[in-house]
């Protein structure tokens, strides 16, 4: 950024997305190649990558790319594809149309379940070992935590696991800027109305400050940096309102 700003370059857009995803956190995951991230495995698959993973496949996850990743592996020729959600299917963030349409196209739902440790021999992926799981008590924000059942384990056989709990912001080169603040959830700290960044001359919108969000989202925050960058560019003063409640 230094060496752009001899260049003559003023103001920066700065627009990396969340495409990093959350890991399970679970034995054996990283000991396979047939476990795959759904952000990847979904990029893989526009850029011509047809080909199916396994024949039985598990996708791990309850929200809308989870069930993309299923509905994907679906029509890619697996045999056999189940989403594994620890929660019940009302708690499902995933859009009702989706899931509906999911299960007509063969996608096997099992709820109440928490992935433990993936299995596997030379090399390749042979199930996913699971425990069943009950609801807890709601919390103070009346969500009710899943919480494992003793001596409920259980291997679900698959040869690939598509992982989709969820999307984060890689910080990676980013992190050298010392002058940008992070939120506590990992997303830059910008100005809801100008895009305008704790760094000078500095712009952002998009998932990496909304976190995973809309297409449609990121075009407004686009727009709306254009227009603040173009005030800073111009000398002209930029509006100062409240900030905006983000999710």
């Amino acid at each position: 950024m230094d060496r752009l700003r001899e260049e003559g370059y003023r103001a920066f857009f700065v627009s990396l997305g969340a495409h990093a995803s959350f890991d399970l956190g679970v034995k054996g995951e990283k000991d396979f190649s047939q476990v795959i991230d759904a952000v990847t495995f979904l990029r893989n698959v526009t850029r011509g990558d047809r080909h199916m993973p396994g024949k039985r496949a598990a996708v791990i996850g309850g929200g809308n790319v989870a069930i993309d990743a299923a509905r994907t592996l679906i029509r890619l020729g697996c045999e056999d594809v189940v989403l594994v959600y620890r929660r019940t299917r009302s708690e499902m963030p995933a859009n009702v149309e989706e899931v509906k349409q999911a299960e007509e196209e063969g996608v096997r739902l099992v709820f109440l379940t928490v992935p433990m440790e993936v299995q596997g021999n030379d090399g390749k992926v042979t199930g996913l070992k699971c425990l069943r799981a009950k609801l807890a008590e709601p919390d103070e924000k009346g969500r009710r935590k899943p919480v494992p059942v003793e001596g409920s384990d259980h291997v679900l056989e698959v040869d690939a696991i598509v992982t989709a709990i969820g999307q984060r912001i890689d910080r990676q080169g980013l992190d050298s800027l010392e002058s940008l603040h992070w939120t506590k959830w990992g997303t830059l700290m910008a100005d809801t109305i100008t895009s305008a960044t704790s760094m000078e001359g500095v712009f952002s919108g998009g998932d990496l400050v909304l976190g995973p969000a809309t297409v449609v989202e990121a075009i407004g925050a686009g727009k709306r940096a254009a227009e603040g960058i173009d005030r800073y560019l111009r000398g002209l003063p930029q509006p100062k309102m409240p900030p905006v409640p983000t999710r």
